[in-house]
C-alpha cells in the first residue's frame, strides 16, 4: 500500500498597516517566500494608503474599513489553528489621529486586538510611530502635509505631538511586558522628505530591518539581500494595484487582501 503523505502546515503571516506597508508588500512577500520556501509561507493582509485601525480611511475615491473590524483578523484567527507558526506585523500606526480618533480610543482598540492575537500564540511585531514632530516637522510643514494627505482633519500640531507620545509609550510598555510582543524602533532613519513615508531609495533597507527582527525571533538565517531594485518594483506594483483595483475597479485584488 502507498503511504499517505500529509503536507506540512504553513507559516502564517498577517500584515496590518497603511501606505508604507502597501508600498513594501510585494517586496516583503516575495522576499519571505524565497527565504522560507521550505516552510510554505502564507500571507493575509489589511493595508492601503490612509488606512486606520479604528477609523475608516483611504484616499481619492476609495476607502477601507477599519483594520480592527475587517475579515483579515477573523480569517487569520481560523488559519492560525493549523499554522506551523503565526507571525503578525502591525505597522503604520497613526492615521487614526488624523481622522479624529483619540489616543485613548486607539490604544483601547490596539489592546483589544493584541489580546485576541495573543491567544493564537503568535509572534507579534509592531513599529512605533516614527515621526518626531519637534525634530522633523515644523508647524507650517505639518499644516501643509495635513492639508494634502488629510484635508478634513482638524487636529492641531500640539494634539498630534501628545498623541504620538502617548501611543508610543503604550507600545513600549506592551512590548516590555509581553515576551511575544516585539517593538521595532528606529524606522525614522528610512523616512523620506515628508517624514511619513519611507524614502524611495531606502524602502528596501526599511524592510530589511523588519525582516531581520522577525528572523531573529524565528531563528531563521538571512540568506538573501533586499536590493534597491526590489523596493522600486514593489512601489510600482502597489501603484498599479491602487489604480487598477482600488481607483477604477477593473480587477479584483488577490484573496489575501482585505
Amino acid at each position: 500500500m502507498q503511504e499517505e503523505t500529509s503536507s506540512d502546515p504553513p507559516l502564517l503571516f498577517l500584515f496590518l498597516g497603511a501606505s508604507n506597508l502597501a508600498r513594501g508588500y510585494t517586496l516583503l512577500t516575495r522576499h519571505l517566500s524565497k527565504c522560507l520556501d521550505g516552510n510554505k509561507p502564507e500571507f493575509i493582509n489589511a493595508l492601503g494608503p490612509g488606512r486606520g485601525f479604528c477609523a475608516r480611511g483611504g484616499m481619492f475615491n476609495f476607502s477601507y474599513p477599519p483594520i480592527q473590524d475587517c475579515r483579515a483578523i477573523e480569517i487569520a484567527e481560523r488559519k492560525s489553528r493549523k499554522a506551523q507558526r503565526t507571525v503578525i506585523l502591525i505597522t503604520d500606526i497613526g492615521n487614526d489621529l488624523m481622522y479624529g480618533i483619540s489616543a485613548d480610543t486607539l490604544i483601547e482598540g490596539l489592546d483589544s486586538l493584541l489580546a485576541r492575537m495573543q491567544k493564537w500564540d503568535a509572534e507579534i511585531f509592531m513599529t512605533s510611530i516614527h515621526v518626531d514632530l519637534k525634530k522633523d516637522v515644523s508647524p507650517t510643514t505639518f499644516f501643509i502635509l495635513k492639508s494634502f494627505f488629510y484635508p478634513g482633519s482638524s487636529i492641531t500640531y500640539e494634539e498630534t505631538e501628545l498623541f504620538i507620545e502617548k501611543v508610543n509609550g503604550y507600545l513600549e510598555e506592551k512590548a516590555r511586558n509581553n515576551e511575544k510582543v516585539h517593538l521595532i524602533k528606529g524606522m525614522e532613519i528610512f523616512a523620506g522628505l515628508d517624514k511619513i513615508h519611507y524614502s524611495l531609495l531606502k524602502t528596501h533597507s526599511a524592510w530589511s530591518k523588519v525582516r531581520d527582527e522577525i528572523f531573529q525571533v524565528l531563528q531563521v538565517p538571512v540568506k538573501k539581500k533586499l536590493r534597491l531594485f526590489d523596493g522600486i518594483i514593489s512601489i510600482f506594483a502597489n501603484l498599479k494595484r491602487l489604480i487598477v483595483c482600488d481607483m477604477f475597479r477593473m480587477k479584483k485584488k488577490g484573496r489575501e487582501f482585505f
